[in-house]
């Protein structure tokens, strides 16, 4: 379980990036952050792995509070996947880099032999072990990377504008991934876009460093004004009754196929 409590961060004085922010999290929950940038969802990814320290506020992992004497201790239970796949590389094939962090931790070789075999084979990387990282796709190179992750056993991932820089096939790879997941670890994912938040268990919606919505998907995306004041795109289906609730004298199924019809082959 994450619990952040009126957490507050700043990288210049009197610019609050995090804002009093207290949010908790449920083990096993998969929860999706969205913002626009600048809201401060990634900063405070940041801050619940201990790359940045709170002004002020507490953030707990598991009841324990994360801090300058655990933080060692805690990442262990926390991995993140950022936004570039390239900046998280340091093997030379890709067998090297899921093993990165099993040999920082003194994994013994049998045991970390088998654990990159597993975890290769459930990002289906397997057969690009011995593969340099800078020859694989932006996709591949992002299952890489949670496979590293996923090696050493966290039980909170962040996934970080992790698909961001993808194209719709390694999108969709990294989403297939997170699916895997679901229910098997406790999944944040930090984006901008609403499509990728349909399939979480909750929403929460950052701006100017605080969370404005938190809500299951289905409620959190019919505040069509709130999402678009924290210049949030809304979802085609909202646009689309948009577009009806403004069309005047649609009274029976007919004519909304036939405007439906029209407006599919607008110029």
């Amino acid at each position: 379980m994450v619990e952040v409590k009126n957490l507050s961060f700043s990288y210049r004085k009197g610019t609050r990036v995090i804002d009093s922010v207290s949010v908790k999290i449920e083990k096993g929950e998969f929860v999706t952050i969205l913002g626009h940038n600048g809201s401060g969802k990634s900063t405070l990814a940041k801050l619940l792995v201990g790359l940045l320290k709170a002004d002020s506020g507490e953030i707990y992992l598991d009841g324990r509070i994360l801090n300058e004497d655990t933080v060692d201790e805690l990442r262990g239970k926390i991995g993140i996947v950022f936004q570039n796949p390239d900046n998280q590389f340091v093997g030379v094939t890709v067998r090297d880099d899921i093993a990165f962090g099993l040999e920082n931790r003194c994994y013994p070789r049998e045991e970390m032999l088998r654990l990159i075999d597993e975890y290769s084979r459930l990002v289906n990387m397997e057969k690009f072990l011995e593969y340099n990282p800078e020859n694989l796709s932006g996709g591949e190179k992002q299952r890489v990377a949670i496979a590293g992750i996923l090696a050493y056993n966290p039980d909170i991932i962040i996934f970080d504008e992790a698909t961001s820089m993808l194209d719709p096939k390694g999108v969709r790879e990294v989403n297939e991934v997170m699916s895997q997941l679901r229910g098997k670890k406790t999944i944040i994912q930090i984006t901008h876009n609403l499509n990728e938040a349909i399939a979480s268990d909750r929403v929460l919606v950052m701006k100017d460093g605080k969370i404005i919505l938190n809500d299951v998907p289905e409620k959190v995306f019919r505040e069509k004004e709130t999402l678009k004041a924290s210049r949030l795109d809304i979802l085609d289906c909202m646009k689309l009754i948009e577009m009806i609730e403004a069309t005047q004298g649609l009274k029976n199924k007919k004519e909304l196929e036939e405007f439906l019809w029209e407006l599919t082959f607008r110029k």
